[in-house]
């Protein structure tokens, strides 16, 4: 599993495909990470190594590429992960070979069933992630809503909680239109949705996706309030050049916090060159999980997998100080000290079969041409 001068460690991003705007993103957090392990020390006394292989996003490469990253490459985790569809077909695989696998997908069966403690979600689920949706559209003063759904793994499982949630709360929900990925036009589904005037529309896609809705809509003039995940409306600032300031202003998205607060999200901006304020979810996420990884092999004093992912959920939830800087938890990790990691993407705990709990979730609202926070909720 290890040599005598490396752990290896295996990130499985979408460098190319659907999920290719975060696939670089996602390895600029792992490589950042890494970094920063390596410079604090290492884990057990020597330096990570992190191995790269493109999931292409699609579930039958993202299998391909996981037996290599095992079977060949030896790595002791694979971290990344980012569509829940690859996720859903790589976990047996992990499973079978007693591999951890950390993932960003959120589709809700990727930590169902017997994972044998190996899953570990490293974003919040989609259930959680639609009822946070319509908690923000009621708490911004929608009273009807909307849904314009991509046809994914992920995307699908927020649709029936945000309804639900949006139906307690007192709203009423005028319509669901589902789409599919690369469709050359969506004017028909915009005319549909939009056409009715919801107060509030709910667009569960990603940025390729969002960005042409976004442009048909300002283009036809509805003033519908459109809302979505972060990583579809910021993205480093992507969405705005793709749509352009006019289009973008007033758009709102909703990212589990403290993404932007924290002081291990102020470490990974610095650490990946980034100014202070730019929003990066996938990025803060895997950066989360080699971290997190690194604590629980020092914790652990192992890098077998079936040994330090039973200390997972102890660096996360244990008791001791809140510490957001990986190198001061490393140095509590080697003395026994205790402590809890307070993440950059979020200030998490973990549930026991590996999702994250006792989340907030921020409301982003653009304002020309920039992101801001104007509430939180959970």
């Amino acid at each position: 599993m290890a040599t005598d001068a490396t752990t290896r460690i295996g990130l499985l991003a979408p460098l190319s495909g659907t999920g290719g705007p975060y696939g670089r993103e996602e390895e600029r957090g792992a490589r950042a990470a890494v970094d920063v392990v390596n410079a604090a020390g290492g884990v057990l006394g020597h330096k990570l190594e992190l191995v790269v292989a493109d999931d292409e996003s699609v579930p039958t490469s993202g299998v391909a590429a996981a037996r290599k990253l095992i079977d060949v490459d030896g790595v002791a985790a694979i971290a990344g992960v980012w569509s829940s569809a690859v996720a859903l077909a790589v976990r047996p695989v992990a499973i079978e070979k007693g591999i951890a696998l950390f993932v960003n997908g959120s589709a809700d069966e990727i930590t169902q069933g017997d994972t044998k403690g190996l899953v570990w979600r490293f974003q919040t689920t989609g259930k959680a992630w639609g009822t946070a949706f319509a908690h923000v559209v009621r708490k911004d003063g929608a009273k009807t809503a909307s849904l314009l759904v991509l046809q994914t793994p992920f995307t699908l499982s927020t649709v029936q909680p945000f309804v639900d949630a949006f139906k307690a709360d007192g709203g009423k929900i005028l319509d669901v239109v589902n789409f599919n990925p690369n469709q050359p036009s969506y004017r028909t589904e915009v005319e549909k949705v939009f056409g009715k005037e919801p107060d509030a529309v709910f667009v569960a896609s990603y940025i390729p996706e969002f960005s042409a809705i976004v442009k048909e809509a300002f283009r036809s003039g509805y003033s519908s309030k459109l809302y979505t995940f972060s990583h579809a409306a910021d993205s480093q600032g992507a969405f705005v050049r793709n749509v352009g300031k006019e289009a973008a202003e007033g758009v709102n998205h909703v990212q589990a916090v403290p993404v932007g607060d924290a002081g291990a999200y102020k470490i990974y901006l610095k650490a990946t060159n980034q100014p202070d304020g730019t929003i990066v979810p996938f990025g803060a996420n895997v950066f989360d999980e080699v971290v997190v990884l690194a604590l629980a092999m020092e914790k652990a004093k192992s890098d077998k997998a079936s040994d330090f992912t039973k200390a997972i959920a102890s660096v996360a939830n244990g008791p001791g100080p809140n510490v957001s800087d990986p190198a001061e938890a490393l140095a509590l990790a080697r003395s026994g000290e205790p402590f809890r990691y307070s993440g950059a993407a979020a200030d998490f705990k973990f549930t026991p079969n590996g999702d994250q709990t006792d989340l907030d979730y921020g409301h982003f609202r653009i304002g020309d041409g920039v992101s801001r926070r104007v509430g939180t909720t959970r």
